[in-house]
């Protein structure tokens, strides 16, 4: 696996819910936009679908598709999220979904992952092999 240096940063977020119990978690889903620098350059178009506790924690699992070169390859793929919202922080793990690269991206695998506060950028440590 390659290792890369990419940055994101959050374009829009629009967020609904869908199920808002009186009591309980509540569901919403999430339609994200972000966009990359680094060795990954582009655009992802993501949806999550989050469940927020009570304390204020949540769960998230989303797809994301992401137009744009890696590593100087053009194409796009996918990646699957998981993660949560804790303290402020949010915390996924990323994995390619397999058989969805593109172009010169066809065959692509990889994983990563990301911390993100409320800053405008945020690292996104991510390794990959074609």
């Amino acid at each position: 696996m390659m290792p890369t240096k990419t940055t994101f940063k959050i374009v829009s977020w629009d967020e609904r819910p869908f199920d808002e119990p009186e009591s309980g978690p509540k569901l919403t889903h999430a339609h994200v936009q972000r966009s990359f620098d680094g060795e990954l350059i582009g655009t992802g178009n993501l949806m999550y679908l989050m469940t927020h506790l009570d304390s204020g924690d949540a769960t998230f699992l989303g797809y994301e598709k992401v137009v744009g070169s890696l590593g100087g390859r053009k194409g796009s793929f996918v990646l699957l999220h998981t993660g949560s919202y804790d303290g402020g922080k949010a915390k996924a793990q990323l994995e390619v979904v397999l058989g969805s690269g593109t172009e010169e991206l066809t065959g692509l695998t990889g994983k990563g992952s990301f911390s993100a506060g409320h800053a405008e950028e945020h690292e996104m440590p991510f390794e990959y092999e074609i």
